[in-house]
């Protein structure tokens, strides 16, 4: 086995990792790099630059110019040839995109389209102003043009709005040495090919052919005999969730889209599903924070405030329906000034078991893992796990409460609301989630909000209730 020699370069903080004489760079933005580079665009020493930008990924030449101020990344991506600034252009912020869409000619971003996959090329381009994205399609050779206006036309999240348009097809009447020509001719425009698609002379899709049968047969013999049959495959009005628990769920690399007529158009690839993975997840937390809207660096203070004021209002309307609950045991609550010490635990407890539970319904309705006619199961599931864990908290509770009151009434009160909250807030995280997916209304969005809201006024009127029957 070769030994992995590093070493360090203290004037660029580049690490230079050499395997059997193949050398890669990984790049340190640290603040002593980006100073270096800043002060040879002041000086507009572009020699020096570009020597430092050679050896460098793509990746981490996106890492410095999302450090550096504005003007001065862009000067440092101008440097780059169309071929490089169109790898680059994918890993910058989004905010940072923007602001280049707006400083760039539409010339240049022209150049930086025709270098990139259709599938990149068309969200690149839907991330333009209209006006923008009109100069930079006119500017397109007409076939390009034509291509990514048909993608433009699919909605952003729907397997047509993934796919990219380059993959090999062969006819079913054909040969292997057929679809190593189609393989041929679409590799330069392809970087990935696992497969080529079989489909007859109407252009259905009629099976798949893996390039490891092209390596193991002879050219001349016919396709018939070894393609497969069994095709997994998305229309293009899929969604794009749906689209990757279908490929999580078979294995997939790959991913064919064909339209209504069952004609493959496209092909989704495991590295878009990843992006749409990371984005789901960053989704889904947001909206179970009540966050509706996207509030990155690039969301103005309006668009923030618009996105979180609703469930801010819920979650106000919630908190005065428990001070409600509160005043309506004054009473008790004066008479036994204790019961106000563990309100906060009683709170936390049943909240903290809510957002539990409906947290991993929700996970499971967003995956698929979770069908219908497994709800009940999940949701006997939940209940007595809360039984379980609200048995273990309540006698450790129990045993605070006589140590410090000594009242062992008051214990078994304090005791026995705290099984109950629990309980009940899983219950409420467990269903709620699944009858807001029946309505069609996407649990990640209320389920959080609404649980927090609920729990502190249910939970407070069980924990009075309960002092005031047994205790009081």
């Amino acid at each position: 086995m070769s030994e992995l020699e590093k070493t360090h370069s203290e004037e660029e903080d580049v690490f230079f990792d050499s395997v059997d004489g193949v050398q890669s760079t990984t790049v340190i933005a640290d603040p002593e790099l980006l100073e270096d580079i800043e002060e040879l665009i002041r000086s507009d020493a572009r020699a020096a630059l570009l020597n430092i930008l050679t050896d460098l990924h793509s990746a981490d030449i996106a890492s410095i110019i999302n450090e550096l101020p504005r003007e001065e990344g862009r000067l440092l991506f101008e440097l780059l040839p169309s071929e490089e600034a169109s790898e680059v252009l994918l890993d910058l912020h989004e905010n940072v995109r923007e602001d280049f869409f707006e400083e760039l000619t539409a010339k240049r971003l022209s150049e930086i389209v025709e270098e990139l996959d259709s599938d990149d090329a068309v969200d690149i381009v839907a991330e333009m102003d209209e006006d923008v994205a009109e100069q930079v399609l006119e500017k397109l050779e007409p076939e390009d043009s034509a291509e990514l206006r048909e993608l433009l036309s699919y909605e952003e999240d729907t397997a047509g709005g993934l796919m990219a348009t380059e993959f090999p097809t062969v006819e079913l009447a054909g040969t292997v040495q057929d679809a190593i020509d189609a393989v041929r001719r679409t590799a330069e425009d392809t970087p990935d090919i696992y497969e080529v698609y079989v489909v007859d002379e109407d252009g259905v899709m009629r099976g798949i052919l893996d390039l490891k049968n092209l390596l193991l047969v002879k050219p001349g013999t016919p396709i018939v005999e070894i393609y497969d049959t069994e095709v997994i495959s998305v229309r293009t009005d899929v969604d794009q969730e749906d689209v990757a628990n279908v490929m999580r769920k078979y294995d997939l690399l790959t991913l064919p889209v064909v339209d209504g007529a069952n004609h493959p158009v496209g092909i989704i690839t495991f590295d878009d599903i990843a992006d749409v993975i990371h984005e789901e997840a960053q989704e889904d937390i947001q909206r179970m924070s009540g966050i509706m809207e996207d509030t990155d660096t690039s969301s103005s203070i309006f668009d923030i405030f618009r996105g979180r004021l609703p469930w801010l209002l819920v979650g106000f309307a919630g908190e005065l329906l428990a001070a409600l609950v509160l005043s309506s045991f004054e009473k008790q609550i004066s008479l036994v000034l204790a019961s106000a010490f563990f309100i906060p635990i009683i709170m936390a407890m049943g909240g903290n078991s809510g957002i539990q539970a409906s947290s991993i319904v929700v996970r499971g309705l967003a995956t698929g893992e979770l069908a219908l006619s497994r709800t009940f199961r999940r949701l006997s599931r939940e209940f007595f796990a809360a039984l379980l864990n609200g048995s273990i908290l309540s006698m450790l509770l129990f045993a605070v409460v006589y140590l410090w009151i000594g009242d062992p009434m008051f214990g078994l009160t304090v005791c026995l609301s705290l099984l109950v909250v629990i309980t009940n807030a899983t219950l409420v995280g467990a269903t709620v989630p699944v009858l807001l997916d029946r309505m069609n209304i996407d649990p990640a969005l209320a389920t959080g909000p609404f649980i927090t809201t609920t729990n502190d006024a249910l939970g407070l009127f069980i924990y009075l209730g309960f002092l005031t029957i047994i205790y009081l």
